[in-house]
């Protein structure tokens, strides 16, 4: 038994490597196709070599195997858990162009057409320069509606948060630090300022009660080279971080044993209010957000009482007004890179007075990554409450709608679908797109707004409707998708669209509309015959799609 099992093992092994070392030129023939669909045009020779080529491995691969599959890492792609390909650079990495996007597997069956692979290739080259907030590369594979790939993805929900998480006790000093005030900054000007008054007044009464003899008023008050030494220490005392640190210390201390003078509470308020404000002005974040968490953490950390809590919750809510988003969408838009870090600090405290400040600057920033770290905000502030977001899906910024319907469908809150019913018929078709989105994510519920862009003005969202109609309404939605399959003009539409609704139909499970689609297969006609054609391709299709199906669910049961 033991001899057996160890050649059923080396049996198992040899198949393994070989089916390893197959993946492996196939997939290093298809890197070599895809760096030439970046070289070349469509048509240029070259690429019709390579992609001749390819299509030649793909079948010489699937006369040995059922299916290509591959999963996804970050930087490899696996082979049943064996590494077939790696890359740490991320521009060419076909790896991580899958894998940023969610997708950790990809399976070509056998079967597989050239047309998929020159739409899956186009796909991949259009991928590279996607706009990420408009659009993502699982999005434009699942439009593709591919026969013969399928791809599994993650949920991009767990993504990324707007909060900065340090990865190495580095990162958090570096993190946590203070750079202190540069010069012309908001310390130099205010503490020099009242260090040289504080010497002049010191020194220079002396001399102007009993100056030395011979000396002038203004000799007398002039500072000497000792003072003028001290000042500077003083002055490089103050800008530098520690100081800092101890200038907010003393401040919130200072709050904390104010007593009951309300408007002792009110001064300090606001001087930190204007505190806040003017290092906002001159774009120093990361001071900002020293404050904010200094007082947060006294928040958590200590037992207060009412009048000390209320004054740093109105301090904190400074961060949040109109004003301080206006300037933090600034330091965005001109030095957003070099105050990454800090800026996505400042954008965890923010409260949801910041609600209606960050959706007015989420309709005006052009970084898709400003776009995104608004949009994670605006989840979790209007998580529990979307009443202030809705408001805006009748804004005539269609961009901000877009964002706005994204941010809806990651909420998913039991009351959004009451808000998009105007959108359906909205001007432009990326509102209308985004809306088909946030609708398949709600599933049965959403089916009545699905049925209305089943008549989009746009084919591509008919396209896509019809298929989320029959998803989410099964049996229900074979009566109004036939209706429009056997409306008199149907046969004229692009073949896309109709091979969409017909899968649509067939992804209904229904078995009356099978004498239908048998009558459309056999059907011909004399005027319009290549377009009565694809009427029926798609009702063959169909047929196919329902048979095969039945078979599955037979089997299933044995």
């Amino acid at each position: 038994m033991r001899k057996s099992e160890e050649k059923v093992d080396m049996f198992e092994e040899k198949t393994l490597e070989e089916g390893v070392k197959s993946t492996r030129a196939l997939i290093q023939s298809f890197l070599q196709t895809v760096k030439a669909f970046r070289l070349y045009e469509t048509g240029h020779p070259i690429l019709s070599k390579f992609l001749d080529r390819l299509r030649k491995d793909f079948e010489h691969y699937f006369h040995e195997f059922d299916s290509f599959s591959l999963q996804i890492g970050e930087h490899r792609l696996f082979y049943q858990g064996k590494v077939v390909y790696e890359s740490q650079d991320l521009k060419e990495s076909l790896s991580f162009l899958f894998f940023k996007d969610g997708i950790r597997e990809i399976q070509f069956t056998k079967g597989l057409e050239f047309r998929e692979i020159l739409d899956f290739l186009n796909v991949v080259r259009k991928g590279e320069h996607v706009n990420r907030m408009e659009d993502d590369l699982v999005t434009l594979l699942w439009e593709k509606d591919f026969s013969h790939i399928s791809f599994t993805t993650v949920d991009d929900f767990l993504g990324g948060s707007g909060i900065f998480v340090p990865a190495t006790w580095e990162d958090l000093v570096k993190g946590s630090e203070f750079k202190g005030f540069p010069d012309g900054g908001l310390g130099e000007g205010i503490f020099e300022k009242e260090a040289r008054q504080e010497l002049r007044e010191e020194e220079g009464l002396k001399q102007l009660i009993n100056p030395s003899l011979g000396q002038s008023l203004a000799q007398a008050c002039q500072l000497t080279p000792d003072e003028m030494e001290r000042l500077r220490q003083e002055v490089e005392q103050e800008q530098t971080p520690e100081y800092l640190f101890f200038l907010i210390n003393n401040l919130i201390e200072i709050l904390l044993h104010l007593g009951e003078d309300v408007d002792a509470y009110e001064n300090m308020i606001s001087y930190f209010e204007r505190l806040i404000h003017s290092l906002l002005e001159q774009k120093e974040i990361e001071k900002v957000v020293t404050i904010l968490r200094n007082l947060n953490e006294t928040m958590e950390s200590m037992a207060l009482k009412d009048k000390q809590i209320f004054a740093i919750l109105r301090i904190l809510d400074a961060s949040s007004s109109p004003q301080s988003v206006e300037l933090l969408g600034k330091a965005m838009k001109t030095n957003g890179e070099r105050n990454q870090d800090s800026i996505l600090q400042y954008l965890s405290f923010l409260t949801k007075q910041a609600i209606d400040p960050l959706c007015l600057l989420l309709g005006e920033l052009e970084s898709g990554k400003w776009r995104k770290a608004i949009c994670d905000v605006l989840v979790e502030l209007c998580r529990e409450e979307i009443q202030p977001l809705t408001k805006y899906l009748k804004d005539p910024n269609s961009f901000l709608v877009s964002h706005l319907l994204y941010v809806l469908g990651r909420i998913k809150h039991p009351s959004t679908l009451k808000y998009l019913e105007g959108l359906t018929d909205h001007n432009d078709q990326k509102v209308r797109e985004e809306l088909l989105q946030v609708l398949n994510k709600f599933g049965n519920k959403g089916k009545d707004l699905l049925y209305k862009l089943l008549k989009d003005p746009s084919p591509e969202i008919r396209a896509k409707a019809s298929i989320l109609f029959a998803k989410t309404a099964k049996q229900g939605a074979t009566k109004p998708l036939m209706e429009i399959i056997l409306s008199e003009d149907f046969y004229k539409r692009d073949y896309e669209e109709k091979a969409s609704f017909f899968k649509a139909l067939a992804e209904t499970g229904s078995e009356e509309i099978v004498p239908t689609l048998k009558k459309i297969s056999k059907k011909r006609r004399w005027f319009q015959r290549e377009k009565w054609n694809e009427m029926r391709l798609c009702a063959s299709n169909a047929l196919k799609m329902i048979e095969a199906n039945k078979r599955s669910v037979e089997q299933s049961f044995h």
